[in-house]
């Protein structure tokens, strides 16, 4: 019995171990992660070909027929701090990459939305038009369940999704992005 000891509590451990890993990460094996991540960027992209929006500034955009090759959809609130801390790093790609990247807001307000966005237009100097979604509509159709949160398109296909706060000029993002747009 003392030879298979050592044997038998490592394996006890390597068991716990497992076990651990398994609780910590939300029972969740890698696989279905990966297969939930790729239904949803496989949503992303089937509804990016449709989506049609009407900016506050009065652009219509067909998005499928967009001349920048980099899209991002920007899911925000006024009343939310984290999308409102997203502006400045926003703003500052759209300074990094002229002519290159669109963002389009998809402004989350239900009460006085477009008086909201012009508010936080105005007061943030945003470089980018947004748009009302008083009624959810854009959220529901692309599933989208927490703001702020971000799809990043190039030429129609995700490249990037968030749904936390995310500094946009982060720098590996931002060397990503100078490799595909070389």
């Amino acid at each position: 019995m003392k030879k298979f000891l050592p044997a038998i509590l490592l394996s006890l451990a390597f068991t716990f171990m497992i076990v651990s890993q398994m609780v910590i990460n939300g029972k969740e094996l890698s696989a279905s992660k990966v297969e939930k991540h790729k239904e949803k960027y496989s949503l992303f992209e089937s509804e990016f070909s449709k989506l049609k929006v009407e900016t506050t500034r009065g652009s219509e955009l067909n998005l499928s027929k967009v001349d920048e090759p980099i899209i991002i959809l920007n899911f925000w609130a006024s009343w939310c701090q984290p999308c409102v801390r997203e502006f400045g790093s926003l703003n500052q790609l759209l300074d990094k990459f002229p002519g290159k990247i669109l963002v389009v807001g998809i402004n989350n307000d239900t009460d006085d939305a477009l008086k909201e966005i012009k508010k936080m237009e105005a007061k943030y100097g945003l470089k980018f038009e947004s748009t009302s979604d008083v009624k959810n509509d854009l959220a529901a159709k692309l599933n989208i369940t927490k703001i702020p949160s971000s799809i990043i398109y190039h030429k129609g296909k995700v490249l990037k999704f968030s749904d936390k706060e995310f500094n946009f000029m982060e720098e590996n993002f931002v060397s990503e992005l100078e490799n595909i747009l070389e």
